[in-house]
């Protein structure tokens, strides 16, 4: 998916007596379709409020963001939802899998809003599973398994709408460096086969030099590294 996202602005209030405080200031940003790019930066930085923005579940300030040709502020709600729904997947740092649903049913749960060829997301569900190792777990249940197993169903259950664009939010914080490097073999590797832009945050220099372009985010904007 092509983005081209200029002058962003984006402030957060903790409380109602509580100082402004800007996270994003004139930040400007763009990939093409099939980029992969890492955004660096320690903790409260902006990476992950950048990459709300990107994946519409927060809207800037001000300023513009254009997803796949689409100027988001010209959108209604459904048809950012619809958008977000079936053409961005993401991953974040915990698996956020429902503790009672199955590995399969977990993958799955996307889906359920759209009306969808059944048979062909069950044999695009099957293809993930297989791919990623996890076959024969998918009637087992997030507790049952480790947490590289858990993160892997996430990054399914992030590409089974087949989306355009991935967002991931420090998706190896939590796990150890073997499942880690694991973990981004599979994205890496999906980018290439599916030409889904890859945007991720981390704070791992080595997770960051196996993306295309690598940035970093100073007083808000965004610097290249």
């Amino acid at each position: 998916m092509e983005i081209n996202a200029t002058n962003l602005f984006k402030t957060y209030h903790k409380s109602l007596d509580a100082a402004k405080r800007e996270v994003i200031h004139g930040l400007d940003f763009s990939a093409q379709k099939g980029d992969t790019i890492a955004i660096m930066g320690p903790s409260g930085s902006g990476k992950t409020t950048l990459l709300n923005l990107l994946g519409t579940l927060d809207a800037p300030d001000t300023g513009d963001i254009v997803l796949g040709g689409k100027l988001l502020k010209e959108m209604k709600e459904k048809e950012i939802l619809n958008l977000r729904n079936q053409k961005i997947g993401f991953i974040f740092q915990f698996h956020h899998l429902l503790p009672q649903c199955t590995l399969w049913e977990n993958v799955l749960l996307p889906t359920l809003p759209h009306k969808v060829d059944k048979k062909g997301v069950s044999q695009h569900a099957e293809e993930l599973l297989r791919y990623m190792g996890l076959w024969d777990y998918r009637n087992s249940k997030p507790g049952e398994l480790s947490g590289g197993e858990c993160q892997r169903t996430a990054v399914a259950r992030a590409l089974i709408n087949k989306p355009q664009l991935l967002l991931a939010d420090e998706p190896t914080g939590s796990l150890d460096e073997k499942n880690a490097l694991a973990l981004m073999d599979l994205l890496v590797g999906f980018n290439k086969e599916m030409g889904v832009t890859l945007i991720i945050a981390t704070h791992s220099l080595d997770i960051a030099k196996q993306m295309d372009r690598i940035y970093g985010i100073k007083d808000g904007k965004l610097v290249k590294l």
